[in-house]
């Protein structure tokens, strides 16, 4: 991916939402120099080394769709870019994180499907060589990928023991 990603803050943990999975969340910042959007990245953390990227327009932040909202801003390589750089960001900070990311579903998605946005997020991670560092899984009925961290997990049974563990989680079956 050639875009440059735009200059991102982080902004605090949020220790709110914890459960027997989820530890905090990081919570970073930053503003589209094209749309002067300005977009909040939450990655989740839970037990294990599992990071969960999400993103949205800061005006949807309140709002109950807020990951299924569309800015209609068609800057999505600068977006992504700039997603990705926070990503690695937390994998400086943390060489055993995993990640995943589902896209979320909007009215136009149809059930069992894969969404829009995660063929938009497929399309766009497959710019990145990341197969020395990660070993990729789909859930593509749920819309989900899954990136295992090989240097956290460097046996195939591991990784296979891992990827069963996050499916037990998100409540389906790999």
């Amino acid at each position: 991916m050639t875009e440059k990603g735009y200059p991102f803050v982080f902004v605090g943990i949020d220790t709110s939402i914890t459960d027997d999975y989820q530890k905090d969340a990081l919570l970073y910042r930053f503003e589209s120099e094209k749309s002067h959007h300005h977009y909040l990245v939450r990655i989740e953390r839970y037990v294990k080394g599992l990071h969960c990227i999400k993103f949205f327009d800061e005006t949807t932040d309140a709002s109950k769709g807020s990951f299924s909202h569309l800015s209609a801003t068609y800057e999505p390589r600068s977006i992504f870019r700039t997603i990705v750089d926070i990503a690695l960001d937390v994998l400086r900070k943390n060489p055993k994180a995993s990640f995943m990311y589902i896209g979320a579903a909007d009215e136009k998605d149809a059930e069992g499907r894969p969404t829009r946005r995660y063929r938009v997020y497929q399309m766009y991670m497959t710019e990145f060589d990341v197969h020395d560092l990660f070993e990729p899984a789909d859930f593509i009925s749920h819309s989900m990928s899954l990136l295992v961290n090989l240097l956290a997990m460097p046996t195939e049974d591991e990784r296979k023991n891992f990827r069963e563990e996050v499916a037990r989680f998100i409540g389906f079956n790999s």
